[in-house]
């Protein structure tokens, strides 16, 4: 069962916006506030109806200090999708990375189209039954954006600093790793940080662009942030200690996957394997435990000496076909 929860105060004139479990699509956004002044929203979400509700809330929070900045944390649609929602005075940010990688997605109408399309060949047996159920999966309830919506109006290579009136926001580039793009938002006189989709937390993370190596790097870069509140793309909010299980999750998949690969297993059995192990057991409860097999898709290219690339559409759909796969025998 998924809840729609927010606006939760983290901070001093801090809120998130949390959706749990943190699940395809359910994205987490937050909104840092001047009084008086200024306010600064990160991250946006895809599903027209919750952007709205989103934005109404927000509203209130914020008669007293228009919105002038917002940030996008990477390129998904699940977490800018929703920008025609803010102020159009508001300026938009990203990192560069992300900016070119938002330039050449699907759009919302070629993703609804996969979906419904997906959802019309679930019943179907084999690959294209189980890519179609899983893709529609991923979809969940959404309405999307009938057009691409509004892009960043500026974007940062390395590092970066936005205000919200007289309170300063540091931005950071740290991927490539789940996308090319991602970055994080610290705001230090609350001791927060907003993490993008670089922290999943009890929802199982996905590796898309890679190199992991890079993503385990970001979450060290993290841990010695040692901020009061971390939220995450997905999932609750979270402290150092479920951060760290995150990076035993992927210092596991890294070793285990690795040692499939050697052993010539293909991705999809290596991913019911891993999944089947005691290793796993610690991480079987997280929302979407299949998505491993998508994180090995990536995993499998790297090792092939691929270089690392975003997901075509026919990589998701292979990878869909295999998570769709497995979820149906788990059941």
């Amino acid at each position: 069962m998924s809840t729609d929860i927010g606006p939760t105060q983290i901070a001093d004139n801090v809120w998130a916006f949390l959706w749990e479990p943190g699940s395809w699509g359910q994205t987490n956004t937050g909104l840092l506030v001047d009084p008086g002044t200024a306010s600064m929203v990160i991250d946006t979400v895809w599903d027209t109806d919750r952007a709205r509700r989103i934005a109404e809330k927000t509203a209130t929070l914020v008669d007293n200090a228009p919105i002038t900045e917002v940030v996008n944390t990477h390129s998904d649609g699940d977490h800018w999708w929703g920008n025609d929602t803010v102020p159009a005075g508001a300026r938009i940010t990203t990192s560069a990375a992300s900016l070119r990688a938002m330039k050449e997605e699907t759009p919302p109408a070629g993703v609804h189209a996969f979906a419904s399309l997906g959802s019309l060949v679930g019943w179907v047996p084999g690959p294209l039954g189980a890519m179609g159920g899983y893709m529609n999966r991923v979809r969940g309830g959404a309405v999307f954006p009938r057009k691409r919506p509004r892009l960043p109006d500026r974007s940062f290579e390395v590092t970066d600093e936005l205000a919200a009136g007289s309170r300063d926001v540091r931005l950071r580039y740290l991927g490539p790793a789940h996308t090319v793009g991602d970055l994080i938002a610290h705001v230090p006189d609350a001791g927060v940080v907003f993490a993008g989709d670089l922290l999943f937390i009890g929802s199982t993370p996905i590796l898309w662009h890679g190199p992991l190596g890079n993503w385990i790097d970001a979450i060290d870069h993290l841990l010695a942030l040692d901020a009061a509140v971390y939220v995450p793309g997905h999932g609750p909010l979270c402290s150092t200690v479920e951060i760290t299980a995150l990076r035993d999750y992927w210092t596991w998949v890294d070793s285990a996957g690795r040692e499939h690969f050697d052993a010539g297993v293909e991705s999809t059995h290596a991913a019911r394997n891993m999944m089947q192990s005691k290793e796993f057991a610690q991480f079987a409860e997280w929302d979407s435990p299949e998505r491993v097999v998508l994180s090995l898709s990536t995993l499998y290219r790297l090792w092939e000496g691929e270089p690392a690339a975003p997901p075509s559409l026919a990589r998701r759909a292979k990878a869909f076909a295999a998570a769709g796969a497995l979820t149906k025998e788990s059941r």
